[in-house]
Parts: structure tokens; sequence; C-alpha cells
């Protein structure tokens, strides 16, 4: 293990900084712009394995986090005006109806009890931040009060996960990465298993 983690610090040594920047960035942006990438972008496990590769390689962990943050802002503000401008014919479309009902009902009932609060927190969940902004948009909550908590969230959720690579990656060294790898791997091919098992069972393939 310790010669894999020594040949994985000279790989991610070799790998461009701008590279890491874009990836982390990249599936940050998407995860909340976009509902389908929602479903299948565990950006946690990214941004865990940037904050290590930034302990280990040459990529700056402060810019990093600003990066991240802007992307996570920008990504919630497209979901924003894209729930505004067409979030009720996107709930009934069948992507909507895919990512399901009853996530829709709970990301709006938490937005009537507590807006803010759902807003500044919500990027602590997988699929309800990619569900709020849009859900902000459809409700047509006022855009500076959803920007000011959301910019909030993002800072505190962007600036945990990439520290708690970079610590960890600063002790454990790469080896963390090779965990936080598997971990992705492992997360998709779960979600994928699920998927396939709920379709099956639609179908009445199952039961």
């Amino acid at each position: 293990m310790h010669a894999f983690a020594d040949w994985l610090i000279g790989v991610i040594e070799s790998v461009p900084s701008w590279a890491v920047y874009l990836i982390a960035a990249g599936i940050v942006y998407l995860e909340t712009a976009l509902l389908i990438a929602g479903l299948v972008m565990p950006s946690e496990a990214v941004l865990l394995a940037a904050g290590v590769a930034a302990a280990v390689g040459s990529t700056n962990i402060a810019w990093l986090v600003v990066v991240v943050v802007l992307c996570a802002v920008a990504g919630d503000a497209t979901g924003y005006w894209l729930g505004r401008v067409g979030g009720q014919r996107l709930k009934e479309s069948g992507l909507g109806r895919r990512f399901g009902e009853q996530r829709w009902d709970n990301a709006q009932q938490r937005l009537e009890r507590s807006g803010l609060l759902v807003v500044g927190t919500g990027r602590w969940v997988g699929y309800v931040r990619t569900i709020v902004p849009r859900m902000a948009g459809i409700s047509r909550m006022s855009f500076v009060r959803f920007g000011i908590a959301d910019a909030i969230g993002a800072l505190t959720w962007a600036s945990a996960v990439l520290l708690a690579g970079y610590f960890a990656g600063a002790v454990l060294g790469a080896t963390i990465l090779l965990y936080a790898v598997i971990a992705l791997v492992g997360v998709v091919a779960a979600f994928y298993g699920v998927s396939w098992a709920v379709h099956r069972w639609h179908r009445g393939d199952i039961g």
C-alpha cells in the first residue's frame, strides 16, 4: 500500500492544477444546474479527492475553495432561474417524474416552513441541493434572499468538505484519495443498481 501511495502521489503531482480546479468546479456546477446530474454526481467524494490533491500536489487550497464556492452559487442560480421560467413543466416531464414526486413535495414543504434555512442548509443533502433552487424559483422566492442564504450554505459546505479532504491528505497522504475513489465508484454503482431494480419492479419483473 505504501508503494502504491507513493506512485499515486507522483501521479497527482503530475496533474496540472487547472485540471483539479476544472473537474471540481464542473461537477459542483452541473450537480445543481442540471437536474439529471444531481442524480449521478456525488460531489462530496469529488471535493474530498480535490482536497487531498491540494494537500499532496500543487493545487492551492484557498483558490480551490473560492472556485468551488463560486461555481456552487452559479449552479444554484442557474437552477433557480430554470425553476422560475419553466419549473412546473420540468416537474411534469419524464425527467421530473424520474426524480420522484415525493422528493419534489418534500422540498416544497421545507421551503414553505422555513425557506431561508432550507436554502442555506439544503446543500448538505444530495438530492435536496439539486431540487431546492428549482423549487425556490417555482415558488418565486426573492432572488436576493435566496442568493444570500445560498451563498452562506455554499461557503460553509464547500469549505468544510474541501478542508476535510485537505487535512486528511496532509495526514494520510494519497492513500485517503484511493479510499475516496473507491467510495465514488461504490456510490455510482449502487445508484445504477437501485435504479435498475426499481425499473424492473415497475415493469413487474420483480415481485
